[in-house]
């Protein structure tokens, strides 16, 4: 299978990175209890492959995703561990997004340049064939 001929769309780039964080995200929060390295490893990278396998246009989804399935799956174990301790669960929600903010802000920083850039080349071809 040739890897250059993946060509995902929104839908396929936005399940396949919720995948892969869900289940490395929450292998680390059953081992660990916390997250950590992995999770931030598995964010950045998500988030560099699906500007990669995603077709073009997609690099908008491929940088919103990460942070949201991250946030999804942290409150999602914050809930399971504390219940309906609102406190808590909130205070584990800013921790479990904290340890990781640095990986989150480099793949965000990633995303968003992939974007403004795909953006700027598309305005510049549109307006170099209108003349």
């Amino acid at each position: 299978m040739d890897l250059n001929k993946i060509k995902l769309k929104k839908e396929g780039v936005a399940t396949l990175q919720t995948f892969f964080i869900f289940i490395f995200a929450s292998l680390e929060h059953l081992i660990r209890q916390s997250y950590g390295i992995v999770t931030g490893l598995i964010v950045l990278a998500v988030a560099v492959l699906g500007n990669r396998f995603g077709r073009a246009g997609v690099s908008y989804v491929a940088a919103v995703t990460p942070p949201l399935a991250f946030g999804a799956t942290a409150l999602l174990w914050s809930l399971f561990a504390y219940n309906i301790h609102i406190t808590k669960v909130a205070v584990d929600l800013i921790g479990s997004l904290a340890s990781i903010a640095p990986w989150m802000i480099l793949g965000a920083i990633y995303g968003w340049y992939t974007f403004f850039n795909q953006r700027a080349k598309n305005k510049v071809a549109t307006a170099r064939s209108r003349v």
